[in-house]
């Protein structure tokens, strides 16, 4: 605090000395509650660090979060500290009513009160979140912040089909009808490598529209099963060159709109196409009809 001097050419000081000290402006409402917070934690940590001390000293140190909890709660009620919103963020697939049933928090709840542990523990189990992040921001807001897993493909183990995301993680509870569209991944490794190859067949789009399934061959390999039924066998390495060189003749010669059974990528710079018996002879001169 400032103390301002008397101006010159005033009276004597026996007459200031007289004069009536100026009123104090009054606090705003708003002002007078942020200092009635910031009183409220004070003593909070106080409360805290006697607790904290008396415990160390007396060896009851499982008794601590339960006093800190208590006076958390007290000074939410003493200051008007209480859920009054709750924001989400990031809320894509989840459910609304499962969110609201996993936060359980009603309003009026004292906001330091809250168990904001347990709160993401519920969160993070349902289906679609990945993790969940949860935040006080006082005086009365939570905030919640959801990452929700991304649908990638339909994992084929035992004739069942079960939902995985991009991490190759299962989504339970999703009904597979939900997501015919997705490709369908086969073999017991296939979820943790099918994001990175289906990623590599997505650089032709065209023939990408056309993929309905893919499996994981003897560990090392992919084949591809199109809407056709056409199999396309890619080599273990480099399969991204074989499968740009099918996109290439495809929309060069149409090689997939013949009556192919499969394709054999696995050699280089080779390409084995399989018919049908009875159309093997349109394979050997493709510019007659048989």
């Amino acid at each position: 605090m400032r103390l301002l001097s008397p101006a010159k050419g005033s009276k004597s000081k026996k007459t200031a000395a007289k004069r009536r000290p100026a009123r104090r402006p009054r606090l705003s409402a708003r002002r007078m509650r942020q200092v009635l917070i910031g009183t409220g934690f004070a003593a909070l940590t106080a409360i805290v660090a006697g607790t904290g001390w008396h415990a160390a000293r007396t060896g009851a140190i499982g008794q601590l979060a339960a006093a800190i909890d208590d006076a958390g709660i007290a000074v939410s009620n003493e200051l008007g500290l209480v859920v009054s919103d709750i924001l989400v963020e990031g809320r894509y697939r989840t459910e609304r009513s499962d969110l609201v049933s996993a936060i359980a928090t009603d309003r009026g709840t004292p906001i330091l009160g809250v168990d904001l542990a347990a709160l993401k523990a519920r969160v993070d189990a349902l289906p679609w979140v990945r993790t969940a992040t949860i935040e006080r921001r006082l005086p009365d807001t939570l905030f919640v912040r959801l990452e929700e897993r991304t649908p990638l493909a339909l994992w084929q183990r035992d004739g069942e089909l079960t939902l995985i995301d991009d991490l190759g993680v299962e989504v339970p509870g999703q009904n597979p009808r939900r997501f015919a569209d997705l490709p369908i991944v086969v073999s017991d490794e296939a979820p943790v490598r099918a994001r990175s190859f289906l990623a590599l067949l997505a650089r032709e789009p065209d023939l990408n529209k056309r993929v309905r399934a893919v499996t994981w061959i003897g560990e090392r390999r992919w084949n591809v099963r199109l809407d056709t039924g056409v199999d396309i066998e890619l080599p273990e390495r480099a399969p991204e060159k074989a499968w740009s060189h099918l996109a290439q003749l495809q929309r060069d010669h149409h090689v997939l709109d013949r009556d192919v059974v499969a394709i054999d990528l696995r050699l280089p710079n080779q390409l084995v196409v399989r018919v049908a018996p009875d159309v093997s002879s349109r394979l050997r001169n493709p510019g007659k009809d048989t």
